[in-house]
Formats: C-alpha cells, sequence, structure tokens
C-alpha cells in the first residue's frame, strides 16, 4: 500500500492482491496508529535523494578534474591551466640494451614488450625521458614506439664499437648478432612525445681517461675503452622554474674491466662520477640556481658492498683467482686475500663515493629490487639535490639466470630490467 497525508488523514491507494481482509486491516490500523513516523520516512526519503543527487554531481566534477591532471600529466592543455599547477610530474626511465645481443628475433613481439614495460600508452606511467645505455647508434627500437632520440654518442663521435668495447670478447661477440660487432655502441637519451617536457639543449662529453691496461694471465692489453656521458637540458614551459639535467653515463667496469682493478681503476670510476658532476656544477650552459640534475644509468655495482653479499659471490668465483689480478696483487705489494678483497669493495663503491661526498642524493636503494640477470641491483639515479621522488620502481625486460626462479617477463629483450622514476618538479 502506498501512504500520502492528505489534511492529516493516512489514505491508502488500493491494496495488496491476494492479502486476506483482516490482516490488510490490522496493518492499515498499525499505520494510522503512526502517521508520522510515516511522514518522518517520506522526508528521511526525499534528503538522502538530494544528498544522493549532490554526490553525483561532485563526481562528475571530480571526473572532469581527473581527466584534467591527466592531460596535464602526459602533455600540456593550457597554459593558465599549467601556469596553477605547483607540481609536476617527471619521468625517467634508464635502459641498457645490452646492444642487442638478447633482442628477439621477432622484432614485432619485441616492440609490444617494450611498450607494455614501458607504458608508451599511459597518460600517468609513461616516461617523459628514457636513458639508454648499450644502445647502437645504428638501430633505432624506441621512434616506432612513440619517442624522438635527444642525443647520441655514437652520432656525436663519443663511441667505439661492440667489438672493441668488449675487448674483442669471443663469448661476448658469440652472444651478439653478427651484424653488430662493428657497430657504435653508445649512450642516448630519448624525449617521449607528447610529454609537456621540451627539450632546450643537449650534448655529450667523454668521461673516461687514456688509461693503459696491462694484460696477462689470459687478459688482453691496450687502452681503456672510451666511456661517456650524454645529456640534455629540459624545461617545463611557462613553469618559471629552473631547468631539469638529464644525464646518463654508462661506467667503467664489469667482468671485462674488473679483472683489471688493482690498476688503479678505484681512480678511474671515481673520476669518471666526478667528470659528470663538474659537467653540471661548473659547465652546463645557462645556470639558475634552481636546476636540478639527475644522473642515470650502469654503475657495474651495487651501491654497498657486503662481505655475504652478492658482490662477495661475483669477486670470490669470477675474480679472485684470475691469474692476472693475482699477479697485479703481486706487482702492488698486496699479500692478504682480505687486504685484496677490500681493494675490490673500494673499486666497486668510488662511483657512490664520489656521489655523496659531493652532496648528491639517490632515488632509491636496495628495495627497489633487481636491474640485472645475475641478481644484482647495478642500474641507479642520483639527484644534484634532493627532490620528491612519487615511485620507483623495476620493469620488467629479463629473467634471472640464476637460482631457479620462476620468470619475471614472457619475453626478455636485454640482460637488464628497465628502471622508472617519477619526479615531482
Amino acid at each position: 500500500a502506498a501512504l500520502s497525508q492528505t489534511k492529516g488523514t493516512v489514505v491508502f491507494f488500493g491494496a495488496v492482491p491476494h492479502m486476506p481482509a483482516a490482516v490488510f486491516g490490522i496493518a492499515a490500523a498499525k499505520a494510522l496508529q503512526q502517521p508520522l513516523r510515516a511522514m518522518e520516512l517520506l522526508d528521511e526519503l526525499q534528503e538522502l535523494n538530494k544528498l544522493l543527487g549532490k554526490l553525483r554531481d561532485q563526481r562528475a566534477l571530480l571526473s572532469q578534474e581527473v581527466s584534467k591532471l591527466c592531460d596535464v600529466l602526459s602533455g600540456p592543455t593550457s597554459s593558465a591551466f599549467q601556469s596553477s599547477t605547483p607540481l609536476s610530474r617527471f619521468a625517467v626511465v634508464s635502459l641498457n640494451l645490452q646492444y642487442f645481443s638478447s633482442y628477439p628475433k621477432d622484432e614485432e613481439a619485441a616492440t609490444m614488450k617494450l611498450q607494455e614495460a614501458l607504458r608508451t600508452n599511459d597518460p600517468v606511467f609513461a616516461p617523459d625521458v628514457i636513458a639508454v645505455q648499450e644502445g647502437l647508434a645504428s638501430k633505432d627500437v624506441l621512434t616506432p614506439i612513440g619517442f624522438e632520440q635527444i642525443i647520441c654518442a655514437g652520432k656525436k663521435g663519443q663511441a667505439q664499437s661492440v667489438r672493441e668495447m668488449v675487448y674483442d670478447d669471443a663469448t661476448a661477440l658469440g652472444a651478439c648478432p653478427q651484424q653488430y660487432h662493428d657497430q657504435l655502441l653508445c649512450n642516448q637519451l630519448y624525449r617521449r612525445r607528447g610529454s609537456g617536457w621540451e627539450c632546450e639543449d643537449s650534448g655529450v662529453i667523454k668521461v673516461s681517461s687514456d688509461a693503459y691496461l696491462k694484460g696477462g694471465g689470459g687478459r688482453c692489453q691496450g687502452q681503456l675503452v672510451i666511456r661517456s656521458m650524454v645529456w640534455a637540458k629540459l624545461r617545463k614551459p611557462s613553469s618559471g622554474k629552473g631547468a631539469t639535467y638529464v644525464m646518463c653515463t654508462h661506467i667503467t667496469g664489469g667482468r671485462f674491466e674488473d679483472q683489471y682493478f688493482v690498476q688503479r681503476l678505484v681512480d678511474e670510476r671515481r673520476a669518471q662520477v666526478k667528470r659528470c658532476i663538474d659537467f653540471f656544477k661548473n659547465e652546463r650552459p645557462d645556470p639558475q640556481d634552481d636546476d636540478v640534475g639527475i644522473l642515470a644509468g650502469d654503475f657495474n655495482a651495487l651501491g654497498d658492498y657486503e662481505k655475504d653479499g652478492p658482490m662477495h659471490g661475483y669477486y670470490k668465483f669470477s675474480i679472485a683467482k684470475s691469474e692476472g689480478v693475482q699477479a697485479d696483487a703481486k706487482d702492488e705489494g698486496i699479500s692478504s686475500p682480505e687486504a685484496l678483497e677490500d681493494n675490490f669493495a673500494q673499486y666497486m663503491v668510488s662511483p657512490f663515493t664520489a656521489l655523496r661526498e659531493s652532496g648528491w642524493e639517490f632515488a632509491y636503494g636496495k628495495e627497489l629490487g633487481i636491474t640485472s640477470s645475475f641478481g644484482h641491483l647495478i642500474d641507479h639515479m642520483a639527484m644534484s639535490r634532493k627532490i620528491p621522488v612519487e615511485r620507483a620502481e623495476v620493469r620488467y625486460l629479463t629473467n634471472q639466470k640464476i637460482g631457479n626462479k620462476p620468470p619475471d617477463t614472457d619475453l626478455a629483450v636485454t640482460d637488464h630490467n628497465a628502471v622508472y622514476v617519477s619526479f615531482k618538479m
């Protein structure tokens, strides 16, 4: 039955079908005894309906604001809206392509995997800039998925061939397609098309010395291969703030050069990072006080050396027993195994020591997870001053080669995972 108040009388419109008259009469009597309660219920329902209407309106407004925010994060929609936004997201990905040694022969599948892992179609979590290490000057796999190349060390004459960079190592060359052996291996920077961050300038500098590596013990002999740093100056238009310098490098080290660590390569690794820091501090064009530098790349080491950690295991099984390393230790008067490992530990952490001594901050630590296929965190990002890190995560592009672990990805495209970091500028 429906209730309605008419001049103080409760009126029934119709009856429930098949309800016995006696039952209906009792229900009606009870309703008549509580006319005020019925009125209160109707009032409450009306108020609830109004409240629901307001909530629907607020939800629509919120949806519009979220849409605007997504537009701002993916690119500028209007200068007026931009100027009212105090902080902007700036996302950087560090990506080591391993000179395409692990790249799938099915390039269409590889392209889809890169798009998926880098989230190139996501207006919120797509990177603004990709810092590439071990790319090839002759092969571009990022332009087809929405990026444009800013700078390539190979095209600026600061690179050597794959063959030279691996010191003509037969195992490394055997894993790399032969057509790439004499192609330039280099650092590169890419910007996402449609990003709200515009590139104002870019360049490349050599950061390595012309040190000579003494062979022996199965090691080759010759000059240290070239290491570079590529940089790009980016800014959000109409922000009225300083520029952001993204710098990408790949420091001396890894299984080829670690064999020479006793030959004062600790100083070389430290000096290469200092060269990057000095560029930002003293050589960047048109500096402003509120500029910020972000150094991304492959440091070939963890940030801390633990005696029972993964770097110790690597040293024990791959470095310590090397005939060349033992010969170098003898020449340097290093007699004890403990002293030799201490030298190796200093060599490994020297880039991090240089950054910390210069007041630079790291965007993340070992909580990020693993970036190499051998279970190590060797890809890092550091900031010239502390800025808020909104998100830092691994984007899976490889699987672990040790420990019988389940695969992280159904298609590996390199021997590194990518690292995504979004900053609030």
